[in-house]
C-alpha cells in the first residue's frame, strides 16, 4: 500500500512540473509583430476641422480583436460624459491598431504614439468616423483622430497630451474660435474621401 501511495505522490509531482513547464513555453512562444506608423501631423484647428465627435468621457472597457486584415485591434468601450461636437451615441468603441491577441502581439516601433487607454481613466476626445472602405468598419465607432494628438487628459485644469495643451475652463470657447478659423481660412480636411483606405 504504501509503494502505491509513493506512485500516486510521484505522478502527481510529474504533472505538476510538466504543467509549469508548459506554461513557461507558451509564455515564450508568442509571436511579436512589429510595424511603423506614417502618421500625419495635426495643429490643433485641423484636429477641430477632421473631428466629427468631439468628446469627454470615462472609459469602461478593452476588447482586443482580429482586425480586417487579420492583426490585433484594441476596441476601448468609453461613455460619453459630455460633447461639444456631434452627436455620438451614450456609449462608443474607439479602436486604436495593437494589441496582444492569443500567441500574437501587435506592436509599433512609434509605440507611444499610439493612444493608451485605462478603465475608469477620464479623457477628452477628438474622434474620426472615417474608417474608409475596410470591411470591418461596422465593429466599431470611432478612430482617434491624429492617434496621441487626439487624446487628452486633464493636469490640473490643462487638457494636455504631448503636442497639444488647451484649457479646460475655456476649452469650448478655443474650440469655437478654432472652427470659425477654420471656415474663415477655407481649410480642408485631412481626411480621406469614403472608399479611400484610413491610415489611422
Amino acid at each position: 500500500m504504501k509503494s502505491y501511495v509513493r506512485f500516486i505522490s510521484l505522478m502527481t509531482v510529474m504533472f505538476s512540473l510538466s504543467a509549469c513547464y508548459s506554461i513557461r513555453q507558451e509564455a515564450v512562444e508568442k509571436t511579436v509583430l512589429t510595424s511603423n506608423l506614417d502618421i500625419a501631423s495635426y495643429e490643433k484647428n485641423e484636429l477641430v476641422l477632421d473631428a466629427d465627435v468631439i468628446a469627454e468621457g470615462k472609459v469602461i472597457s478593452k476588447e482586443v480583436q482580429k482586425d480586417f486584415e487579420g492583426f490585433p485591434a484594441t476596441d476601448t468601450k468609453i461613455k460619453m460624459t459630455k460633447v461639444y461636437k456631434g452627436s455620438p451615441e451614450q456609449e462608443v468603441e474607439v479602436r486604436v491598431r495593437g494589441g496582444e491577441l492569443g500567441d500574437v502581439i501587435y506592436k509599433f516601433e512609434e509605440e507611444d504614439a499610439i493612444p493608451t487607454f485605462r478603465e475608469g481613466e477620464r479623457v477628452f476626445l477628438f474622434l474620426t468616423s472615417n474608417k474608409g472602405s475596410r470591411t470591418d468598419k461596422n465593429d466599431f465607432d470611432y478612430f482617434v483622430v491624429g492617434l496621441y494628438q487626439g487624446k487628452f487628459s486633464e493636469v490640473d485644469g490643462k487638457l494636455k497630451n504631448k503636442k497639444f495643451e488647451f484649457d479646460l475652463n475655456t476649452f469650448p470657447q478655443e474650440l469655437q474660435a478654432l472652427e470659425e478659423f477654420n471656415k474663415t481660412n477655407k481649410i480642408r480636411t485631412n481626411t480621406l474621401p469614403e472608399g479611400q483606405e484610413s491610415k489611422i
